[in-house]
């Protein structure tokens, strides 16, 4: 079960016809299995997301270094946790691949669920590997086409922050 603690931070401000208003936010401090434990933007131009999403949302922008020339930036909101961002790989880009939002769900084991979607007619994009010592994950499609990745907690708790100007809803749109 996911746990959250009440109350967490507040948000203040005013509403869309200028009423005031007070916001609790939950601060997640474990996600369920079968729970939205993350969300990942990839996108052509990490820099201006990032404006983009601390001028939209009051995110604030924390980068680590992935390697030469690159980064992965966390986005913070109240000091917690509520999703990253990264440059799309030069081969996704040749693919076609289009800046997007992923999807992470928790599950207590990455190698079991990937065995899983197997067996319920979705396909493994890229079987369980091991992310430093932050987790374990996996990106599978189901049926339909839906592509989202699978995780496996180990240091990375994922989500920290429940309330407004963080993740609170994913629609599947298939079709067909």
């Amino acid at each position: 079960m996911m746990t959250m603690s009440v109350p967490g931070p507040m948000l203040k401000g005013r509403n869309s016809t200028g009423g005031c208003f007070t916001a609790l936010m939950a601060v997640i401090g474990k996600h369920a299995a079968g729970s939205f434990w993350w969300v990942e933007l990839a996108t052509t131009d990490q820099e201006a997301a990032k404006r983009f999403y601390q001028s939209l949302l009051g995110w604030q922008a924390h980068d680590s270094p992935m390697g030469p020339d690159d980064f992965y930036t966390m986005f913070q909101r109240e000091g917690r946790l509520v999703g990253a961002a990264y440059t799309l790989r030069p081969a996704q880009r040749d693919q076609g691949v289009p800046p997007h939002w992923t999807l992470y769900i928790c599950v207590a084991s990455a190698d079991e669920a990937v065995r899983r979607v197997g067996e319920l007619g979705g396909a493994v994009l890229a079987p369980a590997f091991d992310v430093v010592d932050f987790g374990r994950m996996a990106v599978v499609r189901d049926p339909t086409g839906a592509i989202f990745s699978l995780w496996q907690p180990k240091k990375h708790a994922g989500l920290g922050l429940a309330g407004p100007h963080t993740f609170c809803w994913a629609d599947l749109i298939t079709a067909g």
